[in-house]
């Protein structure tokens, strides 16, 4: 049989400090509702507060994406420089390398882009051989050679020597050939887009000095004898 525990009892005993009576409930603590009328003001107007300040970060936000932005331009537009700045040191060391085997040239002409200059250089004559990059006899031939000609002297024979050899197209990178053609198509267009607007130009003055008012054409100039016959009116000689 078990049996129940008394209401403050605990463990068979009872709790000390705690007062029992009889027909008590346990209450809950009251909650008191305060109406402060600078907060529910600050509420009802801290919209527009909280909107600048959800602007205000949103604009921070922009300006520091922007930023980063402007950084990765500066860095790729400074590898770009780097990179075109090795390609033109190597274009010039190999121009330099050109300028010593050149013998003649015919004309050089320059194209000045926004960016960078063009200079086109028709090359005719090339004399490779002094650069020894053209060796016809080796080291071997070398005696065979000096013999024979000797024997030619002797002879009376005339000796021939280098000829410098003719480049069958000017010496371009491929690059300055491409930016040359556009180039070429560019001015082409332009000059065929302005004569287009010559003609048009033409035709409308034409057309303006053909009529005159009162829907009358005109035909050229006229003679003061034609005038006055249209006009009615007698000259000197017929009054």
């Amino acid at each position: 049989m078990v049996k129940k525990k008394k209401k403050g009892e605990h463990n068979g005993k009872f709790r000390p400090g705690l007062k029992i009576t009889p027909g008590s409930k346990k209450r809950e603590n009251k909650r008191v509702v305060m109406f402060d009328e600078e907060e529910r003001q600050e509420f009802l107007t801290g919209f527009h507060k909280r909107k600048l300040e959800r602007r205000k970060a949103a604009v921070l936000e922009l300006e520091n994406k922007l930023r980063e932005e402007r950084k990765r331009v500066r860095e790729e537009r400074h590898k770009e420089y780097i990179k075109m700045l090795k390609e033109r040191r190597e274009a010039l060391e190999e121009a330099d390398e050109l300028e010593d085997v050149i013998t003649a040239t015919t004309e050089s002409v320059h194209y000045d882009h926004p960016n960078h200059t063009v200079t086109v250089t028709t090359i005719s004559d090339l004399d490779l051989s002094s650069s020894h990059l053209l060796e016809t006899l080796t080291s071997s031939n070398t005696t065979e050679g000096r013999q024979s000609e000797d024997e030619k002297e002797d002879d009376g024979e005339d000796t021939v020597g280098t000829v410098p050899r003719k480049a069958g197209r000017p010496l371009l990178s491929k690059k300055i050939q491409s930016l040359s053609t556009s180039l070429h198509t560019f001015t082409k267009q332009k000059k065929r887009n302005r004569k287009k607007e010559l003609r048009g130009q033409g035709r409308h003055v034409e057309r303006k000095s053909a009529v005159v008012p009162g829907n009358k054409l005109r035909f050229g100039r006229t003679t003061k004898k034609q005038r006055r016959q249209r006009t009615g009116k007698k000259g000197r000689g017929q009054d």
